[in-house]
């Protein structure tokens, strides 16, 4: 009987974080939905005003900067801090930026306001990162790491594509102030979600005030020496970062392309980022149903995949009638996504793998730091490319930079063959 009274016991125990762990995906999906609804909208509303490339890279790269800072915060959280408050505090954050962005967008420059929003939504999804990250791996198990990757990741091109449909329906139909007030009402619910979902979860250690800053810069010291004494961690980071560069110029390019250039209307920019979203999907899909099909060892093989998808992008783009380019650009943009997907989650899976469990969250914010440094920087550069030459050019130099990463991955494959 009592092997029975086990059993249930640890049923329920299963059933309960399984309920949880979906709430938590739930709230996820809620708020990442609305800040790729936001980020989607407010800057080509900005293009749309402006018709400026060089003025919507530049608000963009900017606006990256505060989540670039914040990115050592959220590892710190991580490890240490109360995870339900500070989900909960984000929310209310974000609900009240997107309400106070409507009165503001009136009295103040367009390019200002869109920073400031754009500055909130950033910085919030860099605190927002690793945490979801730690949590999702607890509730699944520490056993599924690659599994649990896998579904952050899900959750992710999810929002990716609900986002821009969403924004483009609303702020096609209603304007940009009618998808703020839909923003602020999601940003609530997900944060009434963070709270049931972590409301049985033991607090993580907390830190006293007078403590805080001499803890979070010993921790994120402790985080840096790590890293240096893996040489070859450090290279797998710096090479996802310039993969992460390079692919910029699929999402600033979207609206570039098939506005200025195919001369489409700002629906089809949606279209687009639907594609990207399904092909992001369909990468941590394929890794979350047949984890042991993929590996970290096959990091080669997959950016070279995403180099296959851009050389026809090239081709149509020098010789094909706007309907094929627009066509051939979004199949091969999803193409590109599918495997740039499947090489995120094995290097993040690979990263949660390796790291000290105590490290975990302050290895993964320099993880995710590193790669929103090269967001910014690639969405200022091909801002400026597209505005000085054809779209022609600035692909066949994305395509250069991703062979050269395929063949630096390749250099580095012994070591990654012993690290993983």
């Amino acid at each position: 009987m009592a092997g029975l009274r086990d059993v249930g016991v640890s049923l329920k125990s299963k059933t309960v974080r399984s309920i949880r762990l979906a709430e938590l995906l739930v709230a996820q999906l809620c708020t990442y939905s609305m800040l790729s609804a936001l980020c989607f909208a407010y800057p080509l509303y900005l293009f749309d005003c402006s018709g400026s490339s060089t003025l919507y890279g530049a608000v963009v790269a900017t606006a990256f900067i505060p989540g670039v800072l914040a990115t050592p915060a959220g590892g710190i959280l991580a490890d240490r801090g109360r995870h339900r408050e500070v989900f909960v505090s984000l929310g209310i954050a974000l609900m009240t930026a997107s309400l106070l962005s409507i009165p503001m967008k009136r009295s103040l420059p367009l390019a200002v306001v869109v920073v400031a929003i754009l500055c909130v939504q950033y910085g919030v999804q860099s605190l927002l990162k690793p945490m979801l990250q730690i949590e999702t791996v607890r509730m699944a198990g520490e056993e599924k790491v690659e599994r649990a990757t896998a579904l952050v990741s899900q959750m992710t091109m999810v929002s990716n594509i609900l986002g821009p449909v969403v924004g483009t329906a609303v702020y096609g139909c209603f304007g940009i102030d009618a998808l703020c007030t839909t923003a602020s009402v999601a940003f609530a619910i997900s944060a009434l979600l963070f709270g049931v979902a972590l409301k049985q979860n033991a607090s993580s250690e907390t830190m006293r005030d007078g403590a805080t800053r001499t803890t979070c810069r010993n921790d994120f010291r402790e985080s840096i020496r790590y890293l240096l004494q893996n040489a070859s961690l450090v290279a797998v980071i710096l090479l996802a970062a310039v993969l992460n560069l390079a692919l910029v110029g699929l999402t600033i390019g979207a609206p570039i392309i098939v506005t200025k250039h195919l001369g489409m209307q700002s629906s089809c920019v949606g279209i687009v980022e639907v594609a990207l979203g399904l092909g992001g999907l369909t990468g941590s899909g394929l890794v979350g149903i047949w984890p042991h099909r993929f590996s970290f060892n096959g990091i080669c093989r997959y950016v070279a995949m995403i180099c296959f998808g851009v050389a026809p992008i090239i081709v149509t783009l020098l010789f094909g009638v706007d309907v094929c380019v627009f066509t051939v650009f979004a199949v091969g943009s999803a193409w590109v996504m599918v495997w740039a997907s499947i090489t995120s989650v094995e290097i993040i899976a690979f990263v949660q793998r390796v790291a000290p469990t105590e490290l975990c969250g302050k290895v993964l914010s320099v993880v995710y730091m590193v790669l929103s440094c090269a967001a910014p920087i690639g969405q200022l550069v091909y801002g400026l490319a597209y505005d000085r030459w054809t779209p022609a050019i600035v692909f066949a130099g994305m395509l250069a930079v991703l062979t050269l990463t395929t063949v630096l991955f390749y250099r580095l494959k012994s070591r990654l063959w012993r690290l993983s």
